[in-house]
Parts: C-alpha cells; structure tokens; sequence
C-alpha cells in the first residue's frame, strides 16, 4: 500500500505514467532482465568474443632483422659492382685483346659469380670477335652459359651456330677444344658434326686457295706464305704445338699448319667419343685423312679412326 487515499467510484489516479514509483521502506529494487543492461553480462560477452576470435586472428609476421637487411643490401651491391666491371670488360674484349691481368679479371669475374654471364652484354652475333680476341674469355663464357648457373642459356644454340659460321683458326678452335675438353657432355651432336665439316671444308679451301695463288709451291716453295699467315694460326701447346712442317714437299706452311692444327682437335673428338665409328663424321675424318696421309698428324689421325673401329667391331673400308 501506498498510503494513497481513494475515494470510492473513483478510479486510481494521482501518479501519472512514466514517473518513478516509490518503493517501500525495507523493499528491494525490482531485478531488471536483459543482458544489455546488465554490465557483468555486457563484460563476458566482450571477452567471449575476443576468445573466439582470437584464432583466426592472422599471425604478425615476423620482420626481418636490421642485420639480415644490412647484409642483403650489401651482397646485392657487391654483385651490381661485379656485373657493371663484368660488362665494360667484355666490351673491350669483343673490340681488342685484354692484357692478361684484365683477361683474368673476367675469368675471376665469371667463376665466382656465374650467374652474371646471362647478363654480360655477350650476345651471338659478337661471339666470334670475342672468341678471336680473346679465347679464353670466350670458352668460359660458354661454359658458364651451359651450366646451370642458375640455368641453361635460351641463348646457347645460337651460340654455337655463332662459333661454327666464324672461320676455322687456331683461336675458334681452342674455344672449342677447351669445351670438349671440359664439358664434352654438354656438346649437342649437331654442333660437333656442323663444326667437324667446316674444320675439314677450311682446310680444303685454304688447299685451294693457296695452290691458285702460287702454283708452283709444292716444289720446294713451303715458306713463301709463312709471313702471310694471320697470327691466330700459331701453334699452341693446347692444340699440340703443331708446327711449320719441312720444307720441300707437300702443301704450303700455312695450309699444312691448319691441317695439322686440325688433325690434333680430331683426335680429341675421338678420344671423347664424340666422332663414332660407323656415322658419317667418322666417314668424312677418314676421307679426310687418306687426302693428307703425307701429314703426320693426319696418319695419326686415321689410325686412331681405325683403332676405334675395331674396339667396335666395326671394320670394313675407311
């Protein structure tokens, strides 16, 4: 009760709809419902939430540290450094011969940063003039651009299509007799059968060559053309050290140099399996050989094609 009096007939009035009502001396206040407006029940609901999304939550990722970056930064550099010195080297390479402390500079350059010769600036059509120039730098090129180092040149057939159209020269083959030498297995059969044929072919035209030149050069003029010859037909301890054969007989200094320069690059291809009795390189070789059976190197030659022959149990006619 109130304490509110009433008349009777009358009904209740006196507090008016939305105005707080008097609780009773020693009575509680009435429990309101909800959990919105309950602060202990807004509470758990937020931390019920933030335990379920916690999961999902991405991870931060983990950033590297100030040392690694330092370090990336200064090997990336190091290598910008490399490839900008690696590319004016090779400039001047494909234009002239290098000393020999530059041109060991590069080979350094190559060997310890392969990667860098997909990058050198060395393209097919400017091959030969390096392979002229400067061999060495040339077969480590090709070397490098056949392994993997991080992977095989798109680059490399063309690459030797490059070496098999220059003319034959003791420089074009030392490239390639440092690659049969050191990485005869990445020699595709192609190349080896098209630069086996164009070797032959230029001895056949220097034969040529100099026999309309000076006719009479087989009856004891072996030296008139030695002073003509280019330097790149020197003789070199890599290829056997083949020199000027005796005067007197047979053909010309120059064009007996080249045969000899060419018979000694054969009979590595033997050695290495890469010229097998039965095919039609071998064919050629021997052909090749009876035509210059005079030259030491050539009877060399076709008794090394016959040997393999037999080991073969090929036999037959050269």
């Amino acid at each position: 009760s109130l304490g509110i009096a009433t008349s009777p007939g009358r009904t209740r009035r006196g507090i008016a709809r939305g105005s707080p009502r008097v609780l009773a001396r020693g009575s509680s206040p009435p429990v309101m419902c909800g959990a919105a407006n309950s602060t202990e029940d807004v509470h758990a609901s937020d931390d019920a939430s933030r335990d379920a999304a916690a999961p999902d939550a991405p991870a931060a990722p983990n950033k590297p540290s100030s040392g690694d970056d330092a370090e990336n930064a200064e090997e990336l550099a190091a290598m910008l450094a490399a490839l900008r010195e690696l590319r004016g080297e090779m400039k001047s390479a494909i234009e002239s011969p290098l000393m020999p402390n530059r041109q060991q500079r590069v080979l350094e350059l190559l060997r310890d940063r392969p990667a860098l010769a997909h990058r050198c600036g060395v393209f097919p059509d400017v091959l030969p003039s390096l392979a002229e120039n400067n061999p060495p730098v040339a077969a480590e090129l090709l070397l490098r651009l056949a392994r993997n180092h991080p992977a095989p040149s798109h680059n490399l057939p063309a690459h030797f299509d490059a070496l098999v159209s220059m003319p034959t020269s003791l420089h074009s083959m030392e490239v390639v007799n440092r690659l049969v030498s050191e990485a005869s297995e990445l020699l595709p059969d192609d190349f080896v059968r098209a630069y086996v044929a164009e070797c032959i072919s230029a001895c056949g035209d220097a034969s040529s060559s100099t026999a309309g030149a000076s006719p009479s050069s087989s009856a004891g003029a072996g030296d008139t053309t030695a002073g003509q010859n280019s330097p790149s037909m020197t003789p070199s301890p890599g290829l056997g050290g083949a020199g000027a054969p005796p005067g007197g007989h047979g053909p010309t200094s120059g064009t007996s140099r080249l045969v000899r320069l060419v018979c000694v690059f054969l009979q590595l291809l033997v050695h290495k399996n890469l010229i097998r009795s039965g095919t039609d390189v071998a064919a050629d070789v021997s052909l090749f050989c009876v035509e210059r059976m005079r030259t030491k190197e050539a009877a060399a030659l076709y008794r090394l094609l016959r040997q393999a022959e037999e080991r073969e149990g090929g036999g037959g006619d050269a």
